[in-house]
């Protein structure tokens, strides 16, 4: 059993059960005699559960991961070369990880173990910075990433390259020193046209993730909207059945009321009988 192998075996376990299988497989790897992968597997510590249930979409929901590692790539090589394609592929990115953030999500559910907002943050955040990572990546793929991650700047997310400009003298071969003037001349025009592509990838960049943050921002307030409205509709069934009692209430109330007045007028027409 390769390494990896075990790694992908280990994450697949409950978490409930992943101290007792670290332990079984280290002592399986060691009596297969390979002593190097068992002591790397007895050193993992158990998974948070974001990181877990990262790992359960390589097993639950590959599609879409790959999906999602695809529109991540398509985003970093459009931002440049198509302002108007990468917008779009931020929005295509934006949907595959709320998918798989769901999706992890109802793993931890089915699991037994709660998904709060924080959680569901640290599952974004871990996806997001795995997908900008070749290994990371490889090693989300195939459900046995090892760590938590934190979200990346948005430069890495973007692929946005951070030129820089060397300024000096021209190059010189065989100690020649550069005579041309329009050579000068056109070298400073290319430094000055690489400057303005800077600062018009950098205000591109800072307009993405505004955008992305103002997403961010609005489907946190949407959640809280359907929060909100849960609880409002609970508040209303409580109140329609807290007045549905007052009603059946009254209602006895009335009846008995007049089964007494029936009473009263049967004795008062007993006690006027003849003896």
């Amino acid at each position: 059993m390769t390494a990896a192998r075990a790694l992908e075996r280990l994450y697949s376990v409950p978490l409930k059960e992943f101290t007792r299988a670290r332990n079984s497989l280290a002592a399986e790897l060691r009596k297969s005699g390979d002593p190097d992968a068992a002591r790397a597997v007895a050193r993992l510590h158990r998974p948070s559960a974001p990181l877990w249930a990262a790992n359960q979409l390589a097993r639950h929901a590959g599609a879409a991961l790959e999906r999602f590692l695809d529109a991540v790539d398509r985003l970093r090589r459009t931002q440049l070369s198509d302002p108007r394609g990468a917008m779009q592929a931020m929005r295509a990115e934006r949907a595959q990880l709320d998918t798989l953030v769901q999706r992890a999500a109802a793993a931890l559910a089915e699991a037994g173990h709660s998904a709060s907002l924080e959680t569901r943050r640290r599952i974004g955040d871990t996806l997001l910075g795995a997908a900008t990572d070749r290994a990371h990546a490889e090693a989300l793929a195939h459900g046995r990433l090892t760590e938590e991650l934190h979200a990346p700047g948005f430069d890495a997310l973007t692929g946005t390259p951070r030129l820089r400009i060397v300024q000096g003298g021209a190059s010189r071969r065989d100690g020649a020193a550069a005579r041309d003037d329009g050579a000068t001349r056109d070298t400073r025009g290319r430094a000055r046209d690489a400057k303005t592509d800077a600062r018009d990838a950098k205000r591109e960049a800072k307009a993405l993730e505004r955008a992305s943050r103002a997403e961010q921002r609005r489907q946190q307030a949407e959640e809280r909207r359907r929060q909100a409205e849960a609880r409002r509709q609970e508040a209303q069934a409580r109140a329609a059945q807290v007045a549905a009692l007052r009603r059946e209430e009254a209602s006895a109330r009335a009846r008995l009321a007049d089964v007494q007045r029936q009473l009263k007028a049967a004795r008062r027409g007993r006690s006027a009988q003849p003896r």
